[in-house]
């Protein structure tokens, strides 16, 4: 009895509380409640999507496969291609990298982002914080902080009209890491960076990255030349010996402009042992230099990564490929990039300031303009070598760039004398329809693609009667399409039971470009520069098998050298308005399924097609298709569309 007693006075007194704060916290309640009901719908929602398309898609996949080559297997070397020894080569996505995690979908709270123009600055100079979030009334700067060894720099910094941030932060004489924090505007979401500030002493090492990257890329083309050369004749090897002094030639003159760029760097070490103060012109264009040296360094890199992966097969054909693939990494070096240079050298020889930033974070680490004893005229001639190496090279670019030559000669003359080629374009295009229980559209999404498709064969020993061939199908998507209207989704409606309003603020869809970088690419640098340059890329192996006398091929798709990540997707940012009638920026995040899971959907059926001949006897093959899964009054609704041309060269 006295426990019961005590269960009714715990419950009067919890009534009782709830009663005298109803005036202020219902509407807060409510809103609490009605997110986490909705977050959960939404996570729910997505995990059924997600299970229904793939169980959509799988269904259209689930095709024998052909049986692994015995010769393959035992490991005996074959000249030609072979289809069938490679076991993921039949569009299995089961081995495919899903789009992100489950979680994807559910909303979350604000939104920033924070990229750095450098991860390394010396003492006295500066390195610039960008980004963007959402603008909306007060809503209107971000927070920056800079943390560090005796430091903690944080200033508010005012968003631009479309959201955007630009500030500079200067480094004092505190070397080591430092850690930047971007807090978003409505300060619940938040990005960090690290970087270095190293001492002046050490600008010596300046242009030590760009040194390696470019010494690197050298040796990967001198590696793939080698392979090309122990299978074509004496005269073609002489061809390709010449072209490739001519790369080296270029390649010394941009080492000669990182190493003098290093000797400058020291003798401004030097000049620092009997001066105290840099100017804030040289502060800014030094930080300038970095930073261009910075970006060319990061971009071969990415450049390298992409090209490190084995030729398909061990034939000449693939090794032409693999020339291309090596030459991407000095298509970095531009005309653009060598006159930003020489500018920049132009600029600290005249003591000229630059563009001033849009905002600064600190003042502590600014220097004085005046006065500054660092000695203009021993700048000058120290950074007129810099200058001139800059000019030098630009003139020995032309417009081949570095490697242009060399890429033209292994495509137009060695792949084509010694291999047999077919060309053609690929199309494909998707929409995925999503519906609530009243048959109403609450998501639907499209995404149209286009490629370059690029069979090869080796010539020699091509006249049986089935021919195997090597390619790819490279391309980029065109456009993207999106609707979304998540308030009248089941999830959402059972949870938020009216009392909850998105107003949408801004649809953020992937970039694309209208055209195929894989078609337009007039100096043929090879994919890994295209991918390095165009967004929403794709490369996907595959494999095709031509059969001679019944003039039937087959094409066959291996797995994706590079896909869509998890970055292309579309999403939304809007406000969820409550009963409290207060404001909550949102952002939630719609996933776009990678390239080769689609196409693998529509094409795998639809995989042979009938090799013909024009009225100049030259060979060609086309064929199109069409998958639909789901009606109308189904939740889920996907139309699937492919095209595929090619011809023989």
């Amino acid at each position: 009895m006295l426990i019961i007693k005590k269960l009714m006075m715990k419950t009067i007194t919890i009534l009782l509380f709830s009663f005298l704060l109803v005036q202020n916290s219902t509407g807060q309640l409510l809103k609490k409640i009605g997110q986490r009901i909705k977050e959960d719908a939404a996570w729910k929602a997505k995990v059924k999507t997600d299970n229904a398309i793939d169980k959509g898609l799988d269904t259209l996949m689930e095709l024998p496969k052909k049986a692994i080559d015995k010769k393959k297997k035992n490991g005996k070397n074959s000249q030609q291609s072979d289809a069938s020894s490679q076991p993921n080569n039949r569009n299995d996505i089961k081995n495919d990298t899903k789009t992100g995690d489950q979680d994807d979908m559910k909303p979350k709270d604000g939104l920033v982002t924070l990229k750095l123009s450098t991860t390394s600055v010396f003492v006295g100079g500066r390195i610039t914080i960008m980004g963007e979030s959402v603008k909306y009334k007060n809503f209107n700067q971000v927070e920056v902080s800079v943390a560090g060894p005796s430091t903690k720099d944080m200033k508010s910094v005012v968003l631009t009209d479309d959201g955007k941030f630009n500030s500079i932060w200067i480094a004092d004489d505190k070397t080591g890491e430092f850690t930047v924090t971007v807090k978003s505007s409505d300060k619940k979401q938040e990005q960090t960076a690290k970087f270095t500030v190293y001492s002046l002493p050490e600008l010596y090492n300046m242009a030590n990255d760009n040194i390696d990257q470019a010494n690197k890329a050298y040796d990967n083309l001198k590696e793939a030349v080698e392979k090309v050369k122990e299978g074509i004749s004496t005269k073609d090897k002489t061809t390709l010996e010449k072209k490739m002094a001519d790369v080296k030639d270029k390649a010394d003159a941009a080492l000669t402009l990182f190493k003098d760029v290093n000797t400058a760097g020291k003798q401004t070490s030097d000049l620092l042992k009997t001066a105290k103060n840099i100017s804030l012109n040289l502060s800014a264009n030094l930080s300038a230099l970095n930073d261009a040296l910075s970006d060319n360094a990061r971009q071969m890199e990415t450049i390298s990564k992409q090209t490190k992966h084995q030729p398909q097969d061990n034939t000449i054909c693939e090794y032409c490929v693999m020339i291309n693939e090596a030459c991407a990494a000095f298509s970095t070096f531009t005309n653009f990039w060598t006159k930003s240079l020489r500018e920049v050298a132009s600029n600290i020889m005249l003591d000229k300031g630059v563009p001033k930033a849009v905002d600064v974070i600190n003042t502590n680490g600014m220097q004085v303009e005046a006065p500054h004893d660092f000695f203009p005229k021993e700048i000058a001639k120290i950074y007129a070598t810099v200058k001139n190496d800059a000019e030098a090279f630009s003139g020995k670019l032309g417009k081949a760039g570095v490697a242009g030559d060399l890429v033209q000669y292994g495509s137009d003359v060695i792949l084509k004398t010694y291999c047999g080629t077919f060309s053609g374009v690929v199309t494909h295009d998707y929409t995925v329809n999503f519906r609530n229980k009243y048959g109403e559209t609450w998501w639907k999404y499209g995404v149209s693609m286009q490629a370059a498709l690029s069979l090869r064969y080796p010539k020699e020993g091509s006249n049986g009667k089935v021919i195997k061939m090597k390619g790819n199908i490279e391309g980029n998507a065109t456009k993207f399409t999106f609707f979304e209207n998540v308030e009248i989704e089941d999830g959402f409606q059972e949870g938020s039971k009216g009392k909850i309003k998105v107003i949408e603020l801004q649809v953020i869809k992937p970039a694309a470009i209208p055209f195929v970088t894989s078609l337009n690419d007039a100096a043929g640098f090879g994919a890994a520069a295209r991918f390095a340059a165009t967004p929403a890329y794709f490369n996907i192996t595959v494999d095709a098998e031509y059969d001679v006398d019944a003039q039937k091929i087959k094409i066959f798709l291996n797995g994706a050298l590079i896909d869509f990540s998890v970055l292309v997707a579309n999403q939304l940012i809007s406000l969820e308005v409550g009963p409290d009638m207060l404001p909550y920026i949102k952002h939630m995040t719609f996933p776009i399924h990678p390239a080769l899971r689609t196409l693998g959907a529509v094409l795998r059926s639809h995989d042979e097609f009938t090799m013909e001949k024009d009225s100049k006897g030259n060979l060609n093959f086309s064929g199109k298709a069409n998958k639909h899964l789901g009606t109308k009054t189904d939740k889920i609704e996907h139309d699937l569309n492919y095209s595929i041309s090619a011809k023989k060269q």
